[in-house]
């Protein structure tokens, strides 16, 4: 009885070891800090936009799925070329003369395991020397409403090799598998006797 119990309990700490191990290497990256910070307040028109996350980023030769827009309230965006991807930092340049105000960033990037993760935050600017606000017109005013579209960024999902299995999950599964057929040969052993 003693060896059986030795193997169950054996086994059951083989399978909490191997599915801690694979919880946290399965865990998408995410956004630890950015420039400016989300809900701050800046004093001066910033010429980019960076983003660090908690690990490196996947980016390929031509397109690495990162996209970034920065709308202001109007919902125009500000962003001036494509994203930069370095290690772990995404870096997008700015349109100058931004006028001040509130402004969105919603971004996506390709995380160190092939997955997508996405998200925004806000940040305002109130800058001396950035442009006046255009006055909301009143009703009484007759202006036109300039149509202007606003284009979507292209973003190409990236998918994981085929080979390239998710091996936290397969090596959680190994554990398992063994303290199976740990437990049942033990069984088995004990039975012959």
């Amino acid at each position: 009885m003693f060896r059986f119990r030795t193997a169950l309990a054996a086994a059951a700490v083989a399978v909490v070891a191997g599915l801690a191990v694979a919880a946290p290497a399965s865990a998408h990256d995410e956004l630890i800090s950015s420039s400016p910070a989300a809900d701050e307040q800046v004093t001066t028109v910033p010429e980019q936009i960076t983003l660090t996350f908690s690990n490196e980023l996947l980016a390929l030769e031509e397109n690495s799925g990162t996209a970034m827009i920065v709308e202001d309230a109007s919902g125009e965006d500000w962003v001036a070329g494509a994203p930069e991807v370095v290690a772990d930092t995404v870096t997008v340049p700015l349109e100058p003369g931004m006028p001040n105000g509130s402004y969105l960033v919603t971004w996506k990037v390709v995380s160190s395991d092939g997955h997508p993760t996405s998200g925004e935050y806000s940040f305002s600017l109130a800058a001396a020397d950035a442009p006046a606000v255009e006055p909301t017109p009143t009703a009484e005013q007759t202006i036109a409403p300039v149509e202007t579209e606003t284009p979507e960024p292209t973003v190409t999902p990236i998918s994981a090799p085929a080979d390239g299995a998710p091996w936290p999950l397969l090596i959680g599964l190994g554990v398992v598998v063994l303290a199976g057929v740990v437990v049942l040969i033990v069984i088995l052993t004990r039975r012959k006797r």
